[in-house]
């Protein structure tokens, strides 16, 4: 079976010969080698409508540039793969000049959606109009991919008791019981509704799959209670009356229903016709329905997942599965509802002459008990990555900025990477042990004065900290929603860093020699206490919630932003602040005293030490990562 619109050098009604080219298409599904030139050129105008000799008329004429107008739009929307769009035009097309170009495009694009079924409904079609005016390529070209397509679908039977019911399949009527073959399907699940004025109804879910014939037996009760309902149109005009999908007579109509609530609308020729209303019947009594005919110029279908579920338009339920029917342009309210699934709404504008497909899927309502039967549980592994920032280490070093002496200073800052193995214990549930490597650090610029002998000040003491090193932490997490799944995570461990301090500072002050005053020598000299480094354990606890998106039962990518606490150990809570460089006096001249100093001769210079002022304190931790999830 072909999937794309072969080159189709045709005659586009009978006026011009347009090709008709989708090499995109072509690429992404080849087709056999007998379909290839399928449906290459339409039969001229004169064989496809009016005999032989005659004139068609203006109106004629009229309508058949209107269905050009209508299949070159199409054929420009598939250029841009608009299969939707394609088929509304296409259809259009055919409408208001069934040619033989026209239904097979309408049909490929029907392919291309996966409404097989009505694909192959159209491919019978082509042949039933036009098989006699067809090549004998294109007989057999067409016949290749009515074979194919029914290799892709199923078959309902439907066996009704009494005769003479209306059969409706997916919310459209299929014909009166006994229907004379089998009703054609896609693969998945179908809702049947039987109906018969003076019965109870009788709505049935199937499954079918691919190639499958199933029988739906339907034996139907006599109405025990029943209500009559009446409709009418507003201003007279004659339509026909359809109530749960089913046309049940014309205007003014009355009969005996069920008691509940049924769908009604009006349906009539050139779009005309009503939305759809609910009418409330009572037993024993007769309800008066008033609708109002009016021009119909948009098209909306849904088609949910699962398949069974309610459709409202408007308030209005239209029934259960796909529904699709007319309505005046403007904004809609859709709403779809199943059992054990998160409800969709939405509201859609439809501008005139335009057709909206809906294709929703609802996501799994994880609380539903019927979920949690059929869950199994599993191993996943996840990794992930990205930055760690926090507000502050604190300590001692970060006390002293409190007052606003420091001159520059930088915020901890680094990264988090590692990996996570998780047991999901049911639907929501999930135990892990984490894995990974954390890396901070944060350094800050302030005055400091220190005194010797002379007055003397520091300039541009700067403290470094830093910690690094591994941390595992066990966690307990709690999903919501399945394709889009939001995660709860409650996480405690430890990490095995090294917290490192670095401290340094330019002096400033004077020198003299032999303890004389008259020797003073003004100098600058850099002092550092060397780097102080320890590894010990920090506790950490703290939450993490996650957002993502599920392709596929086995594969996710999320991103979230996770935060936690880290513990110091007192002795490091406290600083290390008892230890200092003292310089001293020392035989040593500064770089910058005069060489006049005697080689040897003792300085004692006037600033005598540089305290190692650090600490750690109890941090916050935010880190923002993105990860990757497997499921096995």
């Amino acid at each position: 079976m072909t999937k794309r619109l072969s080159s189709l050098p045709l005659i586009a009604l009978g006026l011009s010969c347009l090709p008709l080219v989708l090499p995109r298409l072509a690429a992404a599904r080849p087709a056999p080698a007998s379909s290839a030139s399928s449906a290459s050129a339409a039969a001229p105008l004169s064989s496809a409508s009016a005999p032989s000799g005659a004139e068609p008329s203006a109106e004629e004429q009229a309508r058949r540039q209107e269905a050009k107008r209508r299949f070159l739009r199409g054929v420009d929307l598939v250029q841009r793969e608009q299969w939707d769009a394609a088929l509304a035009e296409f259809l259009a097309s055919r409408e208001l000049h069934a040619t033989r170009v026209a239904i097979r495009n309408a049909a490929e694009c029907l392919h291309q959606l996966n409404r097989n079924a009505e694909a192959l409904e159209m491919y019978n079609e082509l042949l039933q109009k036009h098989g006699d005016s067809m090549s004998a390529e294109d007989a057999t070209s067409a016949g290749d991919a009515i074979t194919q397509l029914r290799k892709l679908v199923g078959s309902l039977t439907v066996a009704v008791e009494p005769a003479g019911a209306v059969v409706i399949v997916d919310g459209r009527e299929r014909g009166i019981a006994p229907l004379p073959r089998p009703i054609v399907v896609d693969p998945g699940t179908h809702s049947v509704k039987v109906f018969k004025e003076g019965f109870l109804s009788q709505d049935t879910q199937i499954l079918v799959a691919g190639g499958q014939t199933k029988t739906v037996n339907a034996t139907l009760k006599v109405l025990s209670e029943s209500g009559r309902l009446t409709v009418n149109e507003r201003d007279g005009k004659v339509l026909d009356v359809v109530v749960d999908g089913a046309v049940v007579g014309k205007t003014p109509w009355s009969g005996a229903l069920g008691v509940g609530t049924h769908v009604v609308f009006l349906r009539g020729a050139e779009d005309l016709g009503s939305p759809p209303s609910a009418a409330s019947v009572q037993s024993g009594k007769t309800i008066s329905l008033t609708l109002v005919a009016t021009k119909l110029d948009t098209e909306i279908r849904v088609e949910p997942t699962p398949s069974g579920a309610r459709v409202d338009i408007d308030g209005v339920t239209v029934g259960n599965g796909a529904w699709g029917g007319r309505l005046t342009s403007g904004a809609h309210r859709v709403e779809v509802s199943a059992e054990g699934f998160l409800s969709w709404s939405r509201e859609v504008r439809v501008a005139p002459n335009q057709r909206e497909v809906l294709r929703v899927s609802l996501e799994r309502d994880l609380t539903d008990p019927r979920w949690k039967s059929a869950f199994r549980p599993h191993l996943y592994v996840e990794a992930l990555g990205g930055m760690a920032w926090s507000p502050s280490f604190g300590g001692s070093a970060d006390a002293a900025c409190a007052g606003g002496d420091c001159s520059e200073r930088s915020r901890p800052m680094g990264w988090l990477a590692g990996a996570r193995g998780g047991f999901q214990v049911t639907q929501g549930l999930g135990v892990e042990l984490f894995l990974g490597y954390l890396s901070a650090s944060e350094s800050m610029t302030r005055k400091q004065t220190a005194r010797g002998d002379f007055a003397m000040a520091s300039e541009d003491y700067r403290d470094t900290t830093k910690i690094s090193g591994p941390l595992a932490a066990l966690s307990a997490s709690y999903q919501f929603f399945e394709k889009t799944p939001l995660l709860f995570r409650l996480w405690a461990g430890a990490a095995r860093v090294k917290a490192s301090f670095t401290n340094e500072g330019t002096f400033s002050g004077t020198a003299i020699q032999n303890e004389d005053p008259s020797t003073a020598v003004p100098f600058s000299v850099k002092l550092s206490v060397p780097e102080h480094a320890t590894r010990l354990w920090m506790p950490l606890v703290g939450p993490e919630v996650r957002f993502g998106y599920r392709f596929s039962k086995s594969f996710a990518i999320d991103a979230g932003v996770a935060m936690f606490l880290l513990f110091p150990p007192e002795t490091l809570r406290s600083g290390t602040s008892a230890k200092e460089q003292d310089s001293g006096t020392r035989n040593a001249y500064p770089a910058d005293i005069p060489a006049g100093f005697a080689d040897g001769a003792p300085i004692r210079l006037g600033i005598v030490k540089l305290a190692r002022d650090n600490g750690f304190g109890t941090s916050l931790m935010v880190v923002p990562t993105v990860g990757a999830r497997l499921d096995f």
